[in-house]
């Protein structure tokens, strides 16, 4: 029983995952950001850029190009698609992430080490995960007051039953930055 709640909350942190190449392939670019452009043969075209905070790269003979919200392989086709309109023949382009934004989830309440958890581009993190990074719950936790926060957007309680049961992934809570999750007090 010990051994599956491991692999349960290993599997939920997004440390241990088979398709932890997908979810680096869907990370949508944010800005701050900081991406690695590579055209082969044209040095002056290869570069580290920053995205602008209003989601932008700036690139020599393209200027501006919009790529915040668009994985990497969108990126490198629109790269390749624009310089091989007007500038280059046959362009090779590579997009890779070499430094994302600094983004944080707050877990607070009934837990060992409760605060902010940075979130990494390269991997989801669930509520469970999450929980998992913040030391556990303390034996003082309400196993079944566990209220997750998206500000603005969505409110919702869990208990941790319902955390663990749950299997279908469209239902499972991908944490986003911003996020807030605080796990009640028995003796409130």
């Amino acid at each position: 029983m010990k051994n599956s709640w491991l692999i349960l909350i290993l599997i939920a942190s997004g440390l241990f995952s088979p398709s932890r190449a997908q979810v680096a392939a869907d990370y949508k670019i944010a800005p701050n950001d900081i991406l690695v452009i590579d055209v082969f043969g044209e040095k002056d075209l290869s570069r580290e850029v920053r995205v602008t905070a209003s989601g932008k790269i700036n690139l020599f003979l393209l200027d501006e190009v919009e790529v915040a919200g668009k994985t990497t392989t969108e990126i490198k086709d629109l790269l390749t698609q624009l310089l091989d309109k007007d500038f280059l023949v046959d362009p090779q382009v590579a997009v890779d992430v070499k430094e994302y934004r600094i983004r944080e989830i707050f877990v607070n309440g009934m837990v060992n080490k409760p605060g902010s958890i940075s979130l990494s581009g390269e991997q989801s993190l669930t509520i469970l995960g999450a929980l998992a990074r913040a030391g556990e719950l303390t034996p003082r936790a309400n196993e079944k007051k566990i209220k997750f926060t998206r500000p603005g957007v969505m409110e919702r309680t869990f208990t941790m039953e319902e955390l663990k049961r749950e299997t279908d992934a469209s239902r499972i809570v991908t944490l986003q930055p911003g996020d807030i999750i605080e796990v009640g007090d028995k003796l409130i």
